[in-house]
């Protein structure tokens, strides 16, 4: 589909529309080489992030932001790659016996209809096989199965259309996530390594478990950003807006508590004792997945946690988290390797940028092959506009 861009072309515009806002991204190449040709960053106000914000406000806003960035910014074209959130998909792993894959995509579409409580069809289904797993005497195939709602899919590309673009491809964010981590992965070694990728965002936190190249699970979890800024502001006695500039300014700071760090002042204190139960029931719930997968694929077990999203600065979390889980966890860095050129991305440019995780797997699906990253697009994958 993009076999017309050549080697010094760049790539169709990354949409990333999240729960605190727009980011786009385009990148381009030259040879094995990928440089950022355009990005930039539209958040929505406080009051308006997180999934329990009107849908049709944050519609009307993401489309407002679209055309600033796209007024402001040097993205070339009005072709553009995008995901559906992870909270705008049902998402279920079951037990099949293996078949195979034309009789697969049958039973698939067949298991969606009967767990997901909407009508469903092949381009409305993306499908990962996990791998084999024992049910006591049985050898089954364990299947990940994503379906969206026909509106869904609908109303997203409406909102492309108000904004002036083109879809090329409508991917799910988990796998964009797993992508962009993905190329890091080259080393033969690397087919069997076990990666956690744990994205923590506004509105929800995304838990996606691979082996090697191979998805082994997803899972959102509704503990995020939002309820980390809602307990501040009740414990602290300040509105949403105000407990959320007040844990903006610390994100990057010291954790309190730490050996070594400085003394925390009585606010800080009062922050971290805040999020600390909230973190501690992210925690519990990450812990399941790793459990769940350590039992299902015999002893799988990573030995770091990527973290990932706007949250993933927060350095009082990281250690609550890396404690809690009796594992280190390290912050993502999604744009590692890649020319960043003068491009303003919205941050600090000697960290991470970990935020754009999701808007650089998306851009990589868009620029094709010829770049020296190993991403693959799953034969399940049937998610696709």
């Amino acid at each position: 589909m993009l076999g017309g861009l050549s080697r010094t072309k760049c790539g169709p515009i990354a949409l990333d529309v999240g729960a605190g806002g727009v980011r786009m991204l385009q990148l381009g190449r030259s040879g094995d080489k990928c440089h950022v040709v355009s990005a930039g960053r539209w958040p929505f106000p406080p009051t308006a992030q997180g999934y329990t914000a009107d849908a049709q406000q944050q519609r009307q806003m993401a489309t407002h932001g679209i055309g600033e960035l796209l007024r402001k910014g040097s993205f070339r074209g009005r072709d553009v790659v995008s995901c559906l959130q992870a909270a705008q998909m049902s998402i279920k792993n079951v037990r099949l016996p293996h078949m195979p894959e034309h009789e697969l995509m049958n039973a698939v579409v067949w298991e969606c209809q009967e767990r997901f409580g909407f009508d469903v069809s092949p381009d409305r289904v993306h499908y990962v096989n996990a791998g084999e797993v024992r049910q006591g005497a049985e050898v089954r195939d364990e299947i990940i199965l994503i379906g969206v709602p026909a509106e869904t899919i609908a109303g997203h590309i409406e909102m492309l259309s108000e904004a002036g673009l083109h879809p090329i491809h409508i991917d799910a964010e988990p796998a964009c996530l797993f992508r962009t981590y993905q190329r890091f992965l080259r080393r033969a070694e690397d087919e069997s390594v076990i990666s956690v990728i744990v994205d923590i965002g506004v509105g929800a936190t995304k838990v996606i478990i691979a082996r090697g190249s191979t998805i082994v699970l997803i899972k959102a979890i509704d503990i995020a950003g939002h309820q980390f800024n809602e307990s501040v502001a009740s414990e602290l006695g300040l509105s949403y807006d105000e407990a959320v500039h007040l844990r903006r300014r610390g994100l990057r700071g010291q954790p309190v508590g730490e050996a070594g760090a400085g003394p925390a002042s009585d606010v800080e204190w009062s922050v971290f004792d805040a999020i600390r139960g909230q973190v501690q029931a992210l925690a519990r719930e990450i812990s399941l997945c790793l459990r769940y997968c350590s039992v299902t694929f015999r002893g799988l077990r990573p030995q770091t946690i990527t973290l990932a999203g706007g949250e993933a600065y927060d350095a009082t979390m990281i250690r609550l988290l890396t404690e809690q889980l009796d594992c280190e966890c390290t912050v993502g860095d999604p744009l590692r390797g890649i020319n960043l050129g003068n491009v303003d991305l919205g941050g600090d440019r000697r960290g991470p940028l970990t935020e754009w995780s999701v808007a650089t797997g998306l851009a990589f699906r868009g620029l094709g092959s010829g770049v020296r990253t190993e991403t693959t697009d799953d034969d399940g994958s049937r998610l696709s506009a």
